[in-house]
């Protein structure tokens, strides 16, 4: 095949070769043609302008007959400052006909010459020799008239030589104008001539590569087009130069090999097609253990199915998987699928030739005894006869090694090796997503530690706290033979017990599963106003914004309320305070609420106390719903608490898992 085409390809280039120098003659004699016919144009036009300045300047000489006699007598009339003018046009008239006789310079405008070539025509210089001897007789009689201005004889005889001159002017742009037509006749001639030559040229070249090209290729793309449609029957023959002649058997020559070559493809595409069903079964198979391995989320499940289906799926008698470790120093064993004996050491420095070369490799490592350095020394000398070695990467991390061995020699070709990366690339996405889903239940778990631990302090705790002041009274009542207020004591203790087991009840429901709030933000405010006056001796102020209504969510409500809670309780409680005032609003980007008491206040840059964690649960509360706690008190000037935080819509930044009521 490769000699036919070789052959083809001489002849083609012998063909073109001949047929270019042909078409190049011809272009270059047209060209040749082309430029000299421009050539001509150019110096015709070039001729055109010369005479027309020419005709123009003899034609001046008319006017200025014309002119001077006109002056002339305005002159005799009394005139004297047409002077001037006589003398400047005689000037002009003088020089332009030395220049049109024997060239030179003439005046053309103002402050400019015009340069004319000497008159070659006879007959234009004869003319011109006539306009002379008439403007030397004009000239006398124009100075007598100048002279004596008084004699109405000379002017008559300057009216008669003054037609004279006109008319001998006259016939001298006549001259030069049947000079100028003769050139442009001559011109026109040659064109012609030019034009036909280049389409002479045209007609030759169009039939030479008619003859030459067109007609066998023609030809040779009807056949051409049969081998294309698979028609390999019919043999190629084309007419025409002996170049096309060679092509043509060398196209038929390629014929009867694209004829044989066809049935060695319906062999290989027979072959291909059984490769291919081999491979799409391996990709299937690699899908489904894919599909299986992201679906667990347990880590040390992740690594054993690892290990397990890489060893399936590539068909070796061991597989490992090693992690590197915090220190970024070792790669560690995590689990083997095959003989135990197979591995003999469970660590390895990542500095290692070996270890080093598979970390910052892309792709998995074809290793034997005898290359990549040894091969992985975790394996023995009997499994690392063929063994893969492929990272375990995320983005620009690597987290470890997936090895697959055999005690087979060439084991594992290049195939095997690009499975093992597509299977090394998904484990470690498995491994990454398993540990993402155990720190989320860690930060899960401790998430709920402290919100039971709040739900405890704000409900339990204080409700027990107050069951045992309660008690109390009972006691100092009963000590003091007052069994009335002791027994209303006990009767309130009593509702107390009754409304803490509900807040137990509730607190264990909400465990279970949180339902929704049935209030709205403000109504669960005053209601927390209602509660904590019903058990606390102050005057409780309610100062909400009318035209302004707290939107949110039912859990972001929820931490509000609770928050709102604690302060009102601290302030019962902690400050002794006589009057509390609760103020809310805010726009439709910002909301607060302010809880300010009369109280006996705190410093809030001392520590807190053992026992007391309720500020650090407000701040908790507000951290989570994306607000902010301003606390301002003082010892002796009672306390302000102020929440504010964002509506959720304008929230710049997630909240995260949020503290349940």
């Amino acid at each position: 095949m490769k000699k036919l085409q070789s052959k083809s390809a001489v002849s083609t280039r012998i063909m073109f070769r001949r047929l270019q120098d042909q078409l190049t003659f011809l272009f270059a004699a047209f060209f040749l043609l082309v430029g000299v016919s421009a050539s001509l144009t150019f110096w015709s036009l070039q001729t055109q302008q010369q005479d027309a300045l020419v005709i123009n300047l003899a034609g001046r000489q008319r006017m200025l007959i014309q002119q001077m006699t006109r002056l002339a007598l305005q002159l005799q009339s009394g005139d004297d400052t047409a002077l001037a003018d006589l003398r400047e046009s005689e000037r002009i008239f003088g020089d332009t006909l030395s220049a049109l006789q024997y060239g030179g310079g003439a005046p053309y405008l103002a402050n400019r010459t015009a340069e004319l070539p000497a008159t070659g025509d006879t007959q234009i210089l004869a003319a011109l020799l006539e306009v002379e001897s008439g403007w030397e007789q004009y000239r006398s009689t124009l100075e007598a008239v100048i002279a004596s201005p008084d004699k109405h004889s000379l002017q008559v005889g300057l009216e008669v030589q003054s037609d004279d001159l006109v008319q001998k002017a006259d016939l001298v742009v006549r001259l030069y104008e049947s000079a100028s037509i003769a050139k442009v006749n001559r011109l026109r001639i040659i064109q012609a001539v030019f034009l036909a030559c280049a389409l002479g040229l045209l007609a030759v070249g169009a039939w030479i590569t008619r003859r030459s090209l067109l007609q066998p290729l023609r030809a040779l793309g009807v056949a051409a087009k049969r081998l294309g449609e698979n028609q390999l029957d019919a043999a190629v023959q084309v007419e025409g130069p002996e170049e096309m002649r060679v092509l043509s058997r060398a196209f038929d020559d390629m014929r009867s090999s694209l004829l044989a070559a066809r049935g060695e493809l319906i062999q290989w595409n027979t072959a291909l097609e059984k490769r291919v069903a081999r491979r799409t079964q391996e990709l299937e198979m690699l899908n489904q253990v894919s599909r299986e391995i992201s679906s667990r989320l347990d880590i040390q499940q992740v690594l054993n199915s690892v290990t397990e289906k890489a060893r399936t799926l590539l068909g070796g008698e061991v597989a490992s998987l090693c992690l590197v470790d915090e220190t970024r120093r070792w790669l560690k064993l995590q689990t083997l699928s095959g003989p135990k004996h197979a591995v003999v050491g469970s660590t390895m420095r990542v500095n290692h030739q070996f270890a080093n070369a598979v970390l910052a490799s892309d792709h998995t490592m074809i290793c034997g005894v005898d290359s990549c350095g040894g091969g992985c020394r975790m394996l023995s000398d009997e499994y690392r006869a063929s063994h893969l070695a492929a990272p375990l990467r995320i983005g620009d991390r690597v987290i470890g090694a997936l090895c697959v061995g055999s005690p087979a020699q060439n084991r594992f070709a290049s195939e095997s090796a690009d499975m093992l990366t597509k299977l090394a690339n998904v484990a470690a996405i498995a491994l990454e997503n398993a540990r993402l889903f155990a720190q989320a239940e860690r930060v899960a778990a401790l998430e709920e530690r402290r919100r039971v631990a709040a739900e405890m302090h704000d409900g339990l705790g204080q409700t027990l706290s107050y069951l045992g002041l309660m008690t109390d009274q009972v006691v100092e009542f009963l000590s003091d033979g007052q069994e009335s207020p002791a027994l209303e004591r006990l009767r309130k203790t009593r509702e107390t017990i009754n409304k803490a087991t509900r807040d137990v009840r509730r607190a264990i429901d909400r465990l279970m599963e949180e339902p929704p709030l049935s209030q709205n933000l403000q109504d669960r405010l005053r209601a927390a106003l209602d509660e904590v006056a019903s058990q606390h001796d102050f005057e409780l102020v309610w100062q909400p914004e009318s035209d302004s209504t707290l939107s949110c969510s039912p859990r972001m409500a929820e931490q509000v309320f609770k928050i709102a809670r604690e302060a009102l309780i601290n302030a019962a409680r902690h400050a002794h305070a006589r009057t509390v005032s609760v103020r809310s609003g805010g726009s439709g980007k910002n909301y607060y609420v302010t809880i300010e008491d009369d109280g006996c206040g705190f410093d809030p840059s001392l520590p807190v106390s053992n026992g007391h964690f309720g500020l650090q649960i407000m701040q908790a509360r507000a951290e989570h719903i994306g607000g902010r706690i301003e606390i301002r008190s003082a010892p002796g000037h009672g306390t302000r608490v102020t929440l504010t935080w964002a509506a959720e819509g304008n929230e710049q930044n997630g909240t995260g898992s949020s503290i349940a009521g």
